[in-house]
């Protein structure tokens, strides 16, 4: 059997697989093939075991590994960064929820010049916005997508599936080997992740007018009037 584990005391996730695709709508289809650990608590009163809904606490500062030993090399964390308790939601079969904003999705040990997609959608009825005003995300990578702001859980809106969700596709290259995004608005449902089409570094920020330099002995990234370190955050 499958089995799909999760750790909420853990501080750092890895990725150590490249060209490579986790779909949580086609493995871990059942509650059985999931292990949840660590500090991650089952909420009973919000759980609905008949509509697929198993909803887990994590604590402020804490984290869940997830790993899926079916992609057993594919191991993505999520981390509340934020001072109150807040809940993930597994859904077998179907996604991966975190319940609120300031969850970060951390993935370590992908090749540098690697393609990252997240297929993410707003979770309810405000954005989701993976866009950092003050610069520090996503670490370890720059966002290829312009647009990262998710719509909201919308019936009926344009592109929106049968329960509301407008799904979307994040795309991020690699520039370090652990890679940080974060999300700060509405919390998100993710269903799948990819991670390939590896590009050399030289090439990471092509059609992007951007260019590599170096000040005081630093390599940095000039992309769009801004520099970035190799960890991606915005040099000051």
């Amino acid at each position: 059997m499958k089995k799909i584990f999760l750790f909420a005391a853990a501080i750092v996730a890895a990725l150590t697989v490249n060209a490579k695709t986790l779909d949580l709508a086609a493995v871990g289809t059942s509650i059985s093939e999931w292990t949840p650990g660590g500090g991650a608590t089952l909420n009973t009163s919000e759980s609905d075991e008949a509509k697929g809904k198993y909803v887990y606490d994590i604590k402020g500062g804490d984290a869940n590994d997830a790993i899926i030993t079916a992609e057993p090399n594919f191991i993505f964390e999520t981390k509340n960064t934020s001072d109150k308790k807040k809940a993930f939601v597994i859904y077998p079969g179907k996604c991966f929820e975190f319940g609120g904003k300031n969850g970060v999705l951390i993935l370590k040990g992908v090749s540098v010049g690697a393609e990252i997609k997240l297929h993410v959608a707003a979770k309810g009825g405000t954005p989701a916005n993976f866009a950092d005003a003050e610069g520090k995300f996503p670490q370890g990578a720059v966002a290829l997508s312009s647009d990262l702001v998710l719509p909201a859980k919308s019936k009926g809106a344009e592109g929106a599936d049968d329960e509301g969700y407008i799904w979307k596709v994040l795309e991020y290259q690699a520039i370090a080997d652990e890679v940080q995004i974060k999300e700060f608005e509405g919390g998100y449902r993710i269903v799948k992740i990819e991670v390939g089409g590896e590009t050399p570094v030289d090439n990471v920020f092509e059609g992007a007018k951007a260019q590599k330099v170096i000040r005081n002995g630093q390599v940095l990234i000039l992309k769009n009037g801004v520099e970035y370190n190799v960890l991606g955050t915005a040099a000051k």
